[in-house]
């Protein structure tokens, strides 16, 4: 009974002291909050993978190695490629982009030219025999650029490379052009995680939104519910931060699994508060009566999620983190937020 006789105390605390109660949760977000600062988003592939995989290893010392990873610029043209105007405009963008942090060297039909002759010929003749060794295409109209780079399948590193390659390069040229590479597709990724995301989180709170709708058929005390699920996301987002989470392609759906999870435990603790009398009497039955059943309902969710710290995808020790902060986190809230909410708004009295 100690289960019970704790959550008697707790909501006898919170009808007497419901501002202190939240006082309290509000200093504690504020706390949990700037975790959140410290998440990053590993779009590669290598971070979902163990770090003491051969493979991943293999990668690390190729990047060390030989500086990093290559990104490509590819430059489609209308005309011949091997033209003075145009190789000069590519031996600019090059210095240009040399000048960027985190680009170790940079190869180019232009480059090679300069390093054989010291400058790019003005005769024809000499630019046409030239061996390019696969920098231009067979019939002449594409040409690329090399650079090779270190930015450590960081986001924002390959975010600032991407910036400063397309202002170097539309600041010296007209022609057409396209980045490629392992850089560009984890950028890319990188976007497509952010966007999927965002997306699967609202569509995900506007599902939730709807059900409880039709179960609660009243605007006021279907967002009671809403309450525990967003205090978890909140501290899921801060914890996680804290404890070395990310996001990855993996732990990308802990949001949306949270969302659908954590408001088993409002829906309950509503549904069961408004089929009582009510009022502090109602409250204290509410919560007394659910205690022990919200405590082992989100004590084996959350200790199962944690079983994914054992897995040796490195993807999956992150996304057990989020869900198990989320799930412990949206019980927090469902029962010291939650009943602090309920009879500040709908009052101590008992309702007949």
């Amino acid at each position: 009974m100690i289960i019970e006789e704790m959550a008697s105390r707790l909501v006898e605390y919170q009808i007497e002291q419901p501002k202190k109660v939240l006082v309290l949760m509000g200093v504690l977000t504020l706390l949990v909050i700037p975790g959140a600062l410290n998440l990053e988003v590993k779009p590669s592939t290598e971070a979902i993978l163990p770090e003491d995989d051969p493979t991943v290893e293999s990668l690390d010392t190729l990047r060390a190695k030989f500086s990093g990873d290559t990104t490509y610029i590819v430059f489609e043209s209308d005309q011949d490629i091997r033209n003075t105007e145009l190789l000069e405009e590519m031996n600019r963008i090059e210095n240009r982009i040399q000048r960027s942090e985190n680009v170790h060297s940079t190869e180019s039909p232009a480059s090679m030219l300069v390093q054989k002759y010291g400058q790019i010929p003005e005769d024809k003749d000499r630019l046409d025999r030239f061996d390019y060794r696969s920098m231009i295409s067979e019939n002449y109209r594409t040409g690329i650029v090399a650079v090779r780079t270190d930015t450590q399948a960081n986001s924002g590193e390959i975010q600032k490379l991407y910036d400063d390659i397309h202002t170097a390069v539309q600041s010296e040229t007209t022609e057409d052009y396209y980045l490629t590479g392992y850089n560009m597709i984890d950028l890319a990724t990188f976007q497509v995680i952010i966007s999927d995301f965002m997306m699967i989180t609202g569509v995900s709170f506007a599902a939730v939104l709807l059900v409880l709708f039709g179960v609660f058929r009243d605007v006021k005390r279907m967002m009671f519910p809403i309450v525990p699920v967003m205090f978890g996301l909140i501290w899921m987002l801060g914890l996680g931060g804290y404890l070395g989470a990310n996001l990855t392609i993996i732990s990308m759906v802990s949001a949306a699994m949270i969302m659908g999870l954590g408001i088993d435990f409002g829906i309950h603790v509503t549904k069961k508060y408004f089929n009582t009398e009510r009022g502090a009497e109602g409250l204290s039955k509410t919560m007394v009566e659910l205690s022990r059943g919200l405590l082992g309902g989100s004590t084996t969710t959350g200790v199962g999620f944690l079983a994914l710290l054992a897995a040796n995808l490195t993807g999956m020790h992150a996304l057990g983190i989020f869900l198990f902060t989320g799930i412990i986190s949206a019980y927090i809230g469902a029962v010291f937020l939650l009943p602090t909410l309920i009879i500040m708004i709908d009052g101590k009295q008992t309702v007949s």
